[in-house]
């Protein structure tokens, strides 16, 4: 399938192109070297130390870095690529210098459903779908067909949702899962396996993964091992308290009992594991890194293969029914009709909240989605509360209420600068964006800079050298997923490649402009995508990675 696919990039990009005298940086870590690339018929043709002639077009990379493509290694952008045009929604990941992101994470894949279901449209109503995308496809193999003919903005790297296949077979339903059940949602898995996902991904946080218990996510791990692929699991929590959290998890903060379920799964399991956006949701969350850290180090040294995500922003985009205690969300909409659940529920979240230090200031609506709601886009909770002269957990439940969970909301304390140093020079980091363009709204920082505010922090800080950073956002992130021919500037690979300034790439100031300096060149599969820091062509040069 792959080939099939480069050949149709290749009949369209015909014209050769020189990048001249840049500053290779591979991918692998090797140390930088000063040589020409030739781009022909979406490969690399020739990395030389000497000129190359050619007839097609030359363009000087003096001074300036010649990277692979970078990869985005927790997208949601398959909930994007599909979707003709709206080309706000996805080129702003270009303008960082992605060319291939991993999607279908936190549970939730834009295929890999039970065939014919008649809940696919309830498993697609979900806070990743910010283009309002609907599916005419079940399969993988569907949906990679269907970018195959299109083309896509970005390389699409699918891992198959467990969410998702949960949810096309019995929808929200909290109850266990039935052995049938549980039999059919490895077979619709497997099936997304055999039709080229990397994975399977799980989002405990949110429905209905979070509804899994331990035997069905024991199962679905082995599986996953069995076909030796990832496993990405978004954790049960992300914060040291949680509304709902059992009292246990308290005494060593509910985020560091989330993520020892996580690796004692891969323990048990032998499954490669991938955590996804190892973030600290709010003040009194940051002091228990070093925890976590220790818990992954602890890990590697006993054989367990585990790896995470990290955004290098400061701020994330989440639904508001992910706030709601587990509890409250498995009682689907009667939960707001009970008095007595939203008094337990009410006192729950002003609790978390006290000993969190996330206050309804770092809270802000996203995008509301209910047009009736559209007015309290941007502003915090606190300041709906003051005109609403309510408290901001009713706020919260309200606006949860009103949109059924699915508005998103914007929270702005996911970490700090030592934090997020701790977690880039730690040996077991890949980097992401974890972010959707809004289509209404305010936009998250991440989904127009995370990945040049990452080479800034990185530079600036001396926490990693610039052949180490881009190995883990190209070559590394390549190798984890399993992705051929992609990640590394080699001759024969696909042409993706980022061409930036290193003194001076960082992201946008989100005061004036959110988009970033010193990306100046972006090729995806040969196509000259970015051309001086502007847009050139379509946005349709990406294939499925298969």
């Amino acid at each position: 399938m792959g080939g099939h696919h480069m050949r149709r990039d290749a009949g369209r990009e015909n014209q050769d192109i020189v990048l001249k005298n840049g500053l290779i940086v591979d991918g692998t870590g090797g140390r930088p070297y000063t040589a020409n690339l030739l781009i022909r018929a979406g490969r690399i043709h020739r990395i030389l130390p000497r000129a190359i002639r050619s007839r097609g077009v030359t363009i000087d990379c003096s001074g300036r870095v010649v990277a692979p493509g970078f990869i985005d290694t927790h997208s949601h952008l398959d909930w994007q690529l599909p979707l003709k045009g709206h080309d706000e929604l996805k080129y702003p990941f270009l303008a960082q210098g992605i060319t291939t992101v991993v999607g279908g994470n936190c549970g939730a894949s834009a295929a890999g459903f039970r065939e014919g279901s008649s809940l696919r449209a309830q498993a697609a109503d979900n806070s990743m779908n910010t283009g309002q995308l609907v599916l005419q496809w079940d399969t993988v193999a569907e949906l990679f067909e269907r970018l195959a003919a299109s083309g896509a903005s970005h390389n699409l790297a699918l891992l198959a949702g467990h969410g998702s296949a949960r949810a096309s077979i019995r929808g929200m339903n909290p109850s266990p899962l039935h052995p049938y059940e549980t039999k059919e949602l490895l077979r619709i898995l497997e099936i997304a396996l055999e039709h080229g996902a990397r994975g399977v991904s799980v989002g405990l946080q949110y429905q209905p993964g979070l509804y899994a218990r331990p035997d069905e996510l024991k199962e679905v791990a082995l599986l996953v091992r069995h076909r030796d692929r990832i496993l990405a699991a978004h954790p049960r929590c992300v914060s040291a308290v949680a509304p709902g959290a059992p009292a246990r998890s308290f005494a060593e903060g509910c985020n560091i009992a989330a993520l020892r379920e996580l690796i004692d799964l891969a323990r048990q399991t032998g499954v490669r594991l991938q955590i996804s956006h190892l973030a600290f949701a709010g003040a009194r969350t940051w002091k228990t890194s070093e925890s976590a850290l220790r818990l992954i180090d602890d890990a590697l040294a006993d054989g367990v293969d585990v790896r995470f995500d990290v955004c290098a922003a400061h701020s994330t985009v989440a639904p508001v029914g992910a706030a709601l205690s587990p509890w409250f969300q498995a009682k689907g909409r009667a939960g707001f009709e009970d008095m007595s659940a939203l008094r337990t529920l009410r006192k729950e979240m002003r609790k978390a909240e006290r000993l969190l230090g996330l206050g309804a200031a770092d809270v802000r609506i996203a995008d509301a989605v209910d047009p009736d709601l559209a007015e309290y886009n941007g502003k915090a909770l606190s300041e709906i509360a003051r005109l609403r002269r309510s408290g901001a957990v009713e706020v919260l439940i309200d606006i949860a209420r009103r949109t059924s969970g699915r508005a998103r909301v914007l929270y702005d304390r996911m970490g700090n600068d030592r934090v997020l140093a701790e977690l880039i020079r730690h040996r077991a980091s890949l980097f992401m964006t974890d972010a959707s363009v809004e289509r209404s709204g305010v936009q998250n920082p991440a989904a127009y800079g995370a990945f040049p505010r990452l080479l800034r922090v990185a530079r600036d800080g001396k926490l990693l050298s610039l052949e180490d950073v881009i190995r883990r956002i190209t070559g590394a992130a390549a190798e984890r997923f399993a992705i051929r021919d992609r990640g590394v500037l080699k001759e024969g690979f696909a042409a993706d490649i980022t061409v930036f300034t290193w003194e001076n790439v960082r992201e946008g100031d989100s005061t004036d402009s959110m988009a970033p300096e010193g990306i100046e060149y972006v090729f995806v599969n040969g196509r000259k995508i970015i051309g001086a820091g502007k847009k050139e062509g379509p946005l349709n040069a990406g294939v499925p990675v298969t």
